[in-house]
């Protein structure tokens, strides 16, 4: 081969390399991928189960499934918002009541939900699919939109 033609390899290959490098970056900053790890989200996720979150607290809309870190431990917590501090909660009977389901509420948690007003913006109330297996907003309250992450776009299924 010519010295001419071993330059023009080596520079597209200089070239390729540099553009997946910079491709890998730009997905790095706009993609993580995530594990679940608990039951919380039965049968919508299960433990062990991956997801692709899309990097972002305002990409997350009411229903989303997000990914969020716990106020209790700062771990990587997956559940399921559905509402935000500016939208009064509706509650029937001890029952949280939303588009996306219904989740029972002890009478504490009934009590604090009722009484919390006046709430500033940017709070996410998070919750499990499966409800009597998850620790969430019910229990520990609001999540600030600091500890959002994003929201999940992809799961790979299991089985």
């Amino acid at each position: 081969m010519s010295d001419s033609r071993n330059r023009l390899l080596n520079s597209r290959l200089i070239i390729s390399i540099f553009l997946v490098s910079v491709l890998g970056v730009f997905l790095m900053s706009q993609f993580l991928l995530v594990r679940v790890q608990e039951d919380s989200m039965t049968p919508t996720l299960v433990d062990g189960q991956w997801v692709v979150v899309l990097r972002g607290s305002r990409r997350i809309h009411p229903g989303d499934i997000a990914v969020f870190r716990s106020p209790l431990d700062n771990r990587l917590i997956v559940k399921r918002f559905i509402f935000s501090s500016d939208t009064k909660p509706v509650i029937d009977h001890g029952w949280l009541v939303t588009p996306w389901g219904r989740w029972f509420l002890t009478g504490p948690q009934w009590d604090r939900l009722s009484k919390e007003k006046d709430l500033p913006g940017g709070l996410f109330f998070m919750v499990g699919d499966n409800q009597f297996q998850s620790m969430d907003s019910r229990s520990y309250g609001y999540i600030p939109e600091d500890n959002m992450i994003g929201r999940v776009l992809l799961r790979r299924q299991y089985g």
